[in-house]
Parts: structure tokens; C-alpha cells; sequence
């Protein structure tokens, strides 16, 4: 059986925030536990507490709050602080302190051992003689379902710096969460996911603004997500700042090939920039033969990017199996392996007439579609499109 060609259009949209977005008020409770030093007072934990609120409610566009309340000093057998554990604080305190609140934050004096200044469960945050705004909302982000925000880096070898991302408070930077984490808790106000060459203008992802505020390219392997940083950002020590302009974020495609991203939300450098990961006008970010995206324009309240296709090779032909049961001919194909920009949709033809569209948007392995014909012979066919357009065999 021979396939037919046609011509595939593409859209830019705009996508919708998750709907499983994280809102409302989370209430939480610092409490000042010790076995007898008090390095911070009730006044330390209500500022830090205050202004991880209002973090919170700016970064989430005012969906979102972590009112705070304070309690302690709270003392307990210096045992329980050797556990390093947040739960092991809060089983030793009365269950009454914890009734009103979905999360809880324990400061405590300096606990030899416990080799971190902060960690987190689901539900409990442990600062280890540490009190600062930064720590507060990375441990609380953990809480929210957030991992670490690191960096992809080759010097040759590739490797995964675990806190390099340096703009994100969850990796090593003092500024707000980045496009993916937002989009992640349903924050993000838009996403551009361009389908053709064009220039796109986002907003600054550190908000309000109301643009889009991530532009994401999905190729046959991995996912890109740009984003507009719009401040300056110091690192979360404070002895370095990151200039603004576009950062990329890279993991792995849904469903896609294999990746050499081994996971989500790894900033990766500017080439050009050196120890300066954002892009600036003029710089582009390139994947040789699948897409490059140029800064045009970067300022505080925008910036246009220009986003073209390179990839210029046609999808394989499907392995097509056809068979016909009473006047109607049922049709499967596996998916077509795609090294560039990555399959797009499949459509089938009957007659030399294309009868139905399919996109990829979920990815599967293998393909079903079944037609009614009139009776006698037919000639009918499936063929792949790529993201860039390029129409296969």
C-alpha cells in the first residue's frame, strides 16, 4: 500500500495554568524548639514568617498565602534534637500546638550532626540554626512538591550541579521560583508553544505582568521552557548576582526519546556568557538541525524572542498494517522514531484524500483508526508530520 503527502498547518496557542494548581491559605506555625539556647527571638520568627508570606502571595499572583503564627520557645530533651528529624520534634510536643495548621516550621539552635541548615517532609520544615527568608520558602516549596532546581553542566563530562540553578530560590539563587516550578503549582499566566517561526513576547516571570510567561519547545527527545528574568538575581548566600535576560530549562520530553537530560528543570549555561547563564539581545540559544531561539529584546517588563525551526528532515514512513471486516478497514501503525523536532501528527488516507488528522499530544506506541469504505479496492495510507512541518513518506 502506497501513503499520500499533504500539507500539515500549525498554530501558536496560548496554554491554560495547571488545574490542579496549589491555592488558598496554607496556615503554618514556626515554633522556636530548643533544649536551652535561644539564637533567634519570637520577633525573628514573625519577620521571617511575614515575608515568606508575602513571597508566597506574590509569586503565586495573590492564589496562594502560608499565613504565619509563632510559638516558643518550646524546650525538650536535647535527645530529640539528635534524631534530625522535623517529626520527631512535633511527636514530642502536645498534638493540641498543631491542630490549626497545615504546615509547621521548627527553628532550633545549632544541632551538631545533623549535616543540613534545612530540611523538609510533606508537612514539616526542620531550620537548623538557620532563619532566613530564602531557607524558609525553599523548605516550604519542598513541602508543595517541589524537588531541587539544578543545572545541567559539561566541563567536558555532563553532569547535575543539584542546587546550580542560580535564579531559583530551590537551587542557589534568592529570586522566585522559575516558569517550570510555577507552571508545576499552577501559577504561570500563560505559555507560548510555538508551532512555526515567529517572535514571541513574554512577560518577566517574577510577575504580574499579563503576557505569557514561558515560551516551551517540545523537540523528539526533550522539553525547553525560556523564560524572561526581568531583575537582577543575587545568589542564595548573597556573595554573587545573576544578570537578568532569558534563562532555558531543559528535561526530558513527555513520552519522548530518549533524552540526555536524565530529569526536569536543569538550567543549563549560556556559552557565551560564562559564569552569566541568562541569554542577552542579541544571543541566541541553538539545538544544531532542530530550532534556535535569539533574544531580540530584553527589558524589565518584556522580552521578544524569536523562535525558528532547523530541523529540515522528513519523519520515516510508519510501519502500516491494514485489514478490512465488514465495510470497514481498520488500520495500526507504530509510532514513527524521530530524532529532530518530533513527531507532530499522523494522517490517514484513503483514496488519496486525507480522512483523518491524529496528534500526538499523548503519546502512544502504537496507532488504531477504522474507517468505513464502499465496497471494492482502496488504496490507503498514513503519514507522519513533524513539529517543524516536514511532511514523511
Amino acid at each position: 500500500m502506497r501513503s499520500a503527502l499533504a500539507v500539515s498547518f500549525v498554530l501558536v496557542g496560548l496554554a491554560a495554568p495547571s488545574a490542579a494548581a496549589v491555592t488558598g491559605q496554607m496556615r503554618t506555625l514556626y515554633v522556636l524548639a530548643t533544649w536551652g539556647p535561644v539564637p533567634f527571638s519570637n520577633d525573628d520568627l514573625v519577620r521571617v514568617g511575614t515575608e515568606t508570606d508575602a513571597f508566597f502571595r506574590a509569586s503565586s499572583g495573590g492564589r496562594f498565602s502560608m499565613p504565619p503564627a509563632v510559638a516558643g520557645p518550646v524546650q525538650l530533651p536535647r535527645a530529640v534534637f539528635s534524631n534530625c528529624d522535623a517529626t520527631s520534634l512535633r511527636v514530642a510536643m502536645p498534638a493540641s500546638m498543631f491542630t490549626l495548621y497545615e504546615r509547621i516550621t521548627f527553628v532550633t539552635p545549632l544541632v551538631d550532626g545533623c549535616p543540613f541548615t534545612g530540611e523538609a517532609n510533606p508537612t514539616e520544615v526542620l531550620l537548623n540554626d538557620h532563619l532566613f527568608t530564602a531557607l524558609a520558602v525553599h523548605e516550604l516549596g519542598h513541602t508543595l512538591s517541589l524537588g531541587h532546581a539544578s543545572r545541567w553542566t559539561c566541563n567536558p563530562r555532563c553532569s547535575i550541579d543539584e542546587y546550580g540553578n542560580a535564579f531559583s530560590v530551590m537551587g542557589n539563587g534568592d529570586g522566585d521560583f522559575n516558569a517550570w516550578e510555577k507552571s508545576a503549582l499552577g501559577w504561570l499566566g500563560g505559555i507560548v508553544r510555538p508551532r512555526g517561526n515567529a517572535t514571541h513576547e513574554l512577560g518577566p516571570v517574577e510577575g504580574p505582568t499579563v503576557l505569557p510567561q514561558a515560551l516551551v519547545v517540545r523537540t523528539a527527545a526533550s522539553e525547553f521552557w525560556f523564560e524572561s528574568r526581568g531583575l537582577a538575581t543575587p545568589s542564595f548566600t548573597g556573595d554573587s548576582v545573576q544578570s537578568a535576560g532569558v534563562a532555558v530549562v531543559a528535561g526530558p520530553a513527555p513520552g519522548g526519546e530518549l533524552s540526555q537530560y536524565p530529569r526536569e528543570n536543569l538550567l543549563l549555561p549560556n556559552p557565551a556568557g560564562g559564569a552569566r547563564f541568562a541569554y542577552a539581545p542579541g544571543e541566541a540559544f541553538v539545538r544544531p538541525g532542530i530550532f534556535r531561539v535569539t533574544v531580540e529584546r530584553h527589558a524589565l517588563q518584556s522580552a521578544a524572542l524569536r523562535f525558528e525551526w532547523l530541523d529540515r528532515v522528513a519523519p520515516a514512513r510508519p510501519r502500516l498494517r491494514a485489514r478490512t471486516t465488514r465495510g470497514r478497514v481498520r488500520l495500526s501503525w507504530d509510532a514513527t522514531r524521530e530524532r529532530g523536532s518530533g513527531i507532530d501528527s499522523y494522517t490517514a488516507v484513503i483514496d488519496g484524500r486525507a480522512v483523518r488528522r491524529f496528534r500526538t499530544d499523548i503519546p502512544l506506541t502504537t496507532w488504531t483508526a477504522a474507517f468505513r469504505v464502499a465496497r471494492g479496492l482502496h488504496r490507503v495510507g498514513v503519514y507522519a508530520t513533524d513539529r517543524a512541518g516536514n511532511r514523511g513518506r
